[in-house]
């Protein structure tokens, strides 16, 4: 029965995890490890939140019997001091919790510091091919691998050049743990600081009429303003696929890589190619450099 209580909180939180998925994303049309990504963050995130409560009231379950066993060593009447430790309604076998916090933990850090950092500058690159794309997503994540391993590095030393310090591997886990946790516990006190400030003023003057017109006058001029400024970029964006597009013919070896940029254009700009003719034909093929920061730049827009 306990058993089963905490099975049906952890299915209950992967439902709960789908059902936001589908409803603030679009799994259908989304690339398939972007989808599976997203999902165990949320999915851990949301079980952390369910399987807690369990595994508080199993630590106080649990000490209150090493308080009563504690208490035997001292006097007979033990009946009584175990009798007083009531057994949790959500009580699980003691290796279940300590087995599933390692894979959360250990799943979470290896997509916040590894996964996350290559897949936001995967889904940017303007390369055309997997093996590219990866290679360049690595590539700009150097400076940022860089300073984490000269931070690390430096942390290292500095903890084994302490007398009487011993490092072995789980001893270096247990840096690596307290390091990153020192960091989510530095950006959850200075997101949370503001939020605690910022939520209920925000919700006090939103019930001020004049102070809420006037604020969405401002997001409307601002969001017009950055609206121009799409527009224009797109424009030149436009512009350079047509130049390109006069470059190219069926036959250049670099024509596939051009049609991969043509399908990530909006449907309703594709008009312009179609008066583009061979008769003003520039000879000068464009490189696969030139093609890369053009996808980018269409990809970006």
């Amino acid at each position: 029965m306990t058993v089963g209580i905490f099975s049906a909180e952890v299915i209950f939180a992967f439902i709960l995890t789908t059902v936001l998925l589908n409803r603030y994303g679009n799994w259908k049309t989304q690339n398939i490890v972007v989808t599976t990504a997203v999902l165990i963050a949320w999915y851990f995130s949301l079980l952390i939140i369910f399987v807690l409560p369990i595994d508080i009231s199993l630590a106080a379950y649990r000490k209150c019997v090493q308080d009563g066993h504690n208490h035997n060593d001292n006097t007979t009447n033990s009946s009584h001091e175990l009798s007083a430790c009531n057994k949790p309604w959500s009580y699980v076998p003691e290796s279940t919790l300590p087995k599933m916090w390692r894979v959360v933990y250990w799943t979470s850090q290896f997509l916040t510091w590894f996964i996350m950092p290559v897949m936001q500058y995967y889904v940017k690159s303007g390369e055309f091919t997997l093996k590219d794309k990866l290679k360049n997503a690595i590539k700009s994540n150097t400076l940022y691998y860089s300073t984490l391993l000269l931070i690390v590095t430096i942390l290292i030393v500095y903890i084994a050049l302490k007398p009487g310090v011993h490092l072995d591997w789980q001893k270096l886990k247990a840096i690596a743990s307290s390091a990153s946790n020192t960091w989510g516990l530095f950006l959850l006190i200075l997101l949370l600081g503001i939020a605690l400030v910022d939520i209920p003023r925000e919700l006090w003057r939103s019930s001020q009429i004049d102070y809420t017109l006037r604020k969405v006058y401002f997001k409307l001029s601002k969001l017009n303003t950055e609206k121009l400024e799409s527009e224009g970029a797109l424009e030149d964006v436009l512009e350079s696929i047509k130049s390109v597009s006069i470059s190219m013919s069926p036959n250049d070896p670099l024509y596939d890589c051009f049609q991969i940029i043509l399908k990530k254009v909006p449907e309703d700009q594709r008009d312009f190619l179609k008066n583009v003719r061979s008769n003003s034909r520039n000879h000068t093929t464009p490189s696969i450099g030139m093609l890369t920061r053009l996808h980018k730049q269409v990809i970006q827009e």
